[in-house]
């Protein structure tokens, strides 16, 4: 038997050119399938071995520690659902609201991630701005959610409304008092300065700000910075 007998090397299932994303592709690596996005990883199977160490599992032991009796969140940024499926395994009675921009990664979260199997799980595809300013429009309701995850990505650029202040007002809005806020950020040294300039802002917004650094794959870190409103 040769050393590299029964390796399974590493595959593209499906690829398509999104109008926000740009290049996607879906890559199965052994038993997990990745979503890339400029060679980012935004989302893999909530079934890997390494969830749990990368940045979604250590988002849901924030929601563990700081909201032990969650019962609805906000998660804008759906990729593949990795996120909605961990939330889903830890909290099993919560409801769960997805916002997608981008139509392709939502059938790419059906097609491949068994999205539709998250039980009271609703997704919309729209924009997560015009979602927390007109929530009425969605049949949302402001002062309703306990927790809300901002994963929101276009490649592995941080979109500039997730750093305007009507947006984090509207964030605000959409919580119960003192609800939770998490934001995930791409942490690699050239997005360093822009992350802890919106660290501190984020500082002089929410109350008891932390904030949590990731470490991913080669090369590849994230933060989680968390406040209550």
């Amino acid at each position: 038997m040769g050393v590299f007998d029964g390796l399974q090397l590493p595959k593209i299932l499906f690829e398509t050119d999104s109008k926000y994303n740009g290049h996607i592709q879906v890559w199965q690596v052994g038993n997990t399938k990745k979503i890339k996005v400029d060679k980012i990883d935004q989302s893999i199977s909530y079934t890997s071995p390494s969830c749990n160490r990368l940045v979604w599992g250590k988002a849901v032991d924030i929601l563990k520690e700081q909201e032990p009796n969650l019962k609805n969140v906000l998660i804008l940024g759906l990729g593949g659902g990795t996120m909605a499926h961990l939330i889903s395994r830890a909290f099993p009675e919560v409801e769960i609201v997805s916002v997608e921009l981008d139509p392709a990664m939502v059938q790419i979260a059906k097609d491949y991630f068994d999205i539709e199997t998250i039980p009271n799980h609703r997704i919309i595809n729209d924009d997560a701005l015009r979602v927390v300013v007109e929530p009425e429009t969605f049949d949302l309701r402001e002062h309703y959610f306990q927790a809300i995850i901002v994963d929101i990505f276009l490649g592995e650029k941080f979109p500039d409304l997730g750093k305007s202040g009507n947006f984090i007002a509207a964030l605000k809005r959409m919580t119960v008092s003192g609800g939770l806020i998490i934001f995930n950020r791409i942490y690699l040294d050239y997005h360093q300065d822009d992350v802890n300039t919106f660290i501190d802002y984020v500082s002089e917004t929410l109350q008891n700000v932390s904030n949590q650094v990731v470490a991913g794959y080669t090369n590849s870190d994230n933060v989680l910075i968390y406040g209550r409103t």
